[in-house]
């Protein structure tokens, strides 16, 4: 079960044409953006805590389970990873607007 579309695509997905609509358009600019801050930003355990979490649908738990580690450490290196990217992405995308 994916719990975010946009990071599923920013982690697998090629970049693609962009398509006609101005909202798509926005979107795979985001998702471009993500990717890129993905790729230059995180440490791959943060990456591989992001996917297990957010890309697969595993628990905080589940996740410290499978790497070997703590709840607290996978909790600690996802915050992280989350505020890296907002912070790469407020850089590069200053009009993008970030959920909580």
């Amino acid at each position: 079960m994916r719990r975010n579309a946009l990071l599923y695509d920013a982690l697998y997905r090629p970049a693609q044409e962009p398509a006609h609509s101005t909202n798509r358009r926005d979107l795979e600019e985001a998702a471009r953006l993500l990717r890129i801050a993905i790729e230059n930003e995180l440490t791959e355990r943060q990456r591989v805590c992001l996917t297990l979490y957010y890309i697969e649908g595993h628990t905080m738990q589940e996740v410290a389970d499978l790497l070997g580690t703590t709840r607290g450490n996978v909790s600690k290196r996802v915050k992280k990873a989350v505020e890296r990217l907002r912070r790469a992405l407020r850089y590069s995308a200053p009009g993008l607007k970030f959920s909580r």
